[in-house]
């Protein structure tokens, strides 16, 4: 049997033909056996698809077919023994064994429908790897004893308390599941996204995955447990049922859009970033949306990663016609200088792409110049390489900085890779804070005699400049409004997280002001000096929640700065950002922008969505129509 040469795979008759494998039975010590036969997708029988990571590329290996032998990685070898029934034969579907790795084009059109096998097998068989510390029973058993605390409804916020005051130990067991790699991999959002059930396979132990995922959805409520104890139960919450269409309407609509779920899987990780795109394309909100640019985008591993991101920006923008959330997803590290910024554009331009401007007259041929291949993405592309936080622009946001005003843009490639895009100025920065720390805002008191302020403070006092205390006598840019309330509301995103835990049910315009007032007032008497807070607002204090703001301006300032323009306007902007960005509300934006001149020319670089009190719904448009302020055309490059 070891003189079997080396498995050669046939073509795949049509682009609806899979591969599955007859696994044998077998003995422990027994090498694997089995047999692959090709089937349409849509007639495939019973078969159970595998789930698992790849981990080292090492062939190390092997399964003998009937003529031939197919090395295998450690990782899927161990899980194909784990799976070899004793006696009879079991059907798997496994990605390494059933599709040719070596031809890209098999590949490219396998990965195209890689969801709809997922979603038609009888069982999804999770492989979490070998169990050589043996943690996998003590750590199923942890998990099922939290399934019968969180289950008995009248006593788990009782349970959840006592188990709070638990040491980090009690917590181990569930850590070590979450630990595990194949959390963290990119294409389980496809494949244990589905209505399937699915096993999680850990040595020998097992459980259903619904059991973890109702342990992990429940933990979500939960917050600063979990942050106290670091357990990552919310990325186990993400991964259920993505492909799943929301039965009723509600904030889960969000995952309407493709540009939100490519984002929000951005934690996994893939081997090839090309795949990052690949495992989202059976998702619904390409198949049933109403972008047909998205509808025609294809898996194809010949493209580079810089002209796949670049393509599916433009398809997300030019075919979108509510909205600018494919710019919301641009999150930049760091940018050139304006003096800096135009020549570095220059030296990699494109012709690789078509002219969207030309769409009504004939289709785009996406035809690359290897020009492409040197790394450059236009500062408009979001790089989903990278991931730094979350989206403020998401689909269901009731902001609506544009007012009625839809997107209004056009794409060329002819020279520089050009977004041309309408809009209005507002403002420039003139004054930034640096990248506020991670838990800037999380709730805790100061130490009677520790010179160190709180961050809420400190900017009130350097950028806000106010250093008289916290009261509501000053007013905000001139407006009638207190300038503290537009700074609390500027730092938690207009209490966006509060608005969807309390206030879901009625429009967002209809909450009163005072309420995220009291919340932010509330946070205040836990981060700074009593005797610098106003008796006016110690008083809405106590009708106000800490926590909840604490967590809303964590979330909105991740990763993010705060800055106040020339006019006094307060600004929750991107990483980038720096003084002399202008700040303004492009046609079809839910939030304001922040752009940067490429000084010695017409064009400007996205530095990314921003938040700017005051112009957070449609403000900006009726000053326009009142003849205040002029429209533009920016040129992103």
């Amino acid at each position: 049997m070891c003189r079997l040469r080396a498995y050669r795979y046939p073509p795949l008759p049509d682009k609806r033909t899979i591969r599955v494998l007859t696994l044998h039975s077998g003995k422990p010590e027994d090498p694997l056996r089995g047999e692959l036969e090709s089937v349409a997708a849509d007639d495939a029988g019973d078969y159970e698809p595998l789930s698992y990571v790849w981990g080292d590329d090492q062939l190390i290996g092997e399964i003998f077919l009937p003529t031939a032998r197919l090395k295998l990685t450690a990782s899927l070898s161990h899980a194909l023994r784990r799976l070899r029934p004793q006696t009879g034969t079991r059907r798997v579907w496994a990605d390494q064994v059933c599709i040719d790795q070596r031809n890209k084009e098999e590949r490219s059109h396998q990965v195209q429908f890689m969801n709809e096998i997922y979603k038609n097998g009888s069982l999804v068989q999770v492989w979490l790897g070998l169990d050589e510390q043996n943690l996998a029973k003590e750590a199923f058993t942890f998990v099922r004893r939290l399934a019968g605390l969180l289950a008995n409804g009248e006593h788990a916020a009782f349970n959840m308390d006592n188990l709070a005051e638990q040491s980090a130990d009690y917590w181990m067991p569930l850590k070590h599941i979450t630990a595990l790699p194949w959390f963290r991999r990119g294409w389980i959002v496809q494949e244990i996204g589905t209505r399937t059930p699915a096993t999680l396979l850990w040595g020998e132990e097992e459980m259903e995955w619904k059991i973890l995922h109702k342990v992990s959805e429940e933990l979500a409520e939960y917050h600063h447990m979990r942050t106290k104890f670091k357990v990552a139960t919310s990325e186990i919450k993400y991964l259920y049922r993505r492909f799943v269409e929301p039965e009723t309407p509600s904030r889960h609509d969000n995952r309407f859009s493709f540009i939100y779920e490519l984002h929000r899987a951005g934690h996994l990780s893939v081997t090839d970033p090309r795949d990052r795109v690949f495992a989202m394309l059976g998702h619904y909100s390409i198949r049933k949306g109403h972008n047909s640019e998205l509808k025609e985008l294809k898996a194809n591993y010949k493209k580079s990663v810089e002209e796949l991101y670049t393509e599916v920006a433009a398809r997300a923008l030019v075919g979108d016609n509510e909205s600018l959330i494919t710019l919301g997803a641009v999150q930049h590290s760091s940018l050139p200088s304006p003096a800096k910024a135009l020549r570095r554009r220059k030296c990699k331009l494109l012709s690789w792409a078509p002219d969207w401007r030309a769409r009504h007259g004939y289709l785009p041929s996406w035809t690359p110049d290897w020009r492409a291949r040197h790394g450059y993405l236009p500062s408009w592309t979001p790089d989903w390489r990278a991931r730094h936080g979350h989206i403020m622009s998401e689909p269901t946001s009731p902001h609506r900085a544009c007012g009625l005003k839809e997107p209004d843009l056009s794409i060329s490639f002819s020279a520089q890779a050009v977004l041309s895009i309408r809009g209005t100025k507002i403002d420039s920065i003139e004054i930034c804070s640096d990248q506020l720390a991670k838990g800037a805002f999380h709730e805790r008191k100061i130490d009677v005699g520790n010179t160190t302020r709180a961050a809420v403070e400190t900017l009130w006092m350097e950028l806000c400049g106010s250093t008289n205390g916290f009261g509501l006598g000053d007013k905000y840019a001139g407006g009638e409004q207190s300038s503290f309330f537009a700074y609390v509301q500027t730092l938690s995103n207009g209490c966006m997280a509060i608005y969807w835990q309390d206030h879901a049910a009625e429009p967002y315009g209809a909450v009163p002001h005072e309420k995220w007032l009291a919340h932010g007032a509330a946070y205040l008497t836990k981060a700074v000096d009593k005797a610098a807070i106003s008796p006016e607002l110690r008083r809405l204090a106590d009708k106000g929640d800490a926590q909840k703001w604490s967590r809303a301006a964590t979330g909105a300032s991740s990763n993010r700065r705060f800055a106040r323009t020339t006019k006094g306007y307060y600004v929750m902007g991107p990483q980038a950002m720096e003084k002399g960005d202008i700040v303004c509300v492009l046609f079809g934006g839910k939030m304001p922008f922040c752009l940067r001149p490429c000084l010695g020319s017409r064009y400007y670089l996205l530095v990314g969505e921003c938040y700017v009190h005051g112009f957070m719904n449609g403000e900006a448009i009726a000053m326009l129509e009142k003849g205040v302020g002029c429209e533009d055309i920016f040129e992103v490059v």
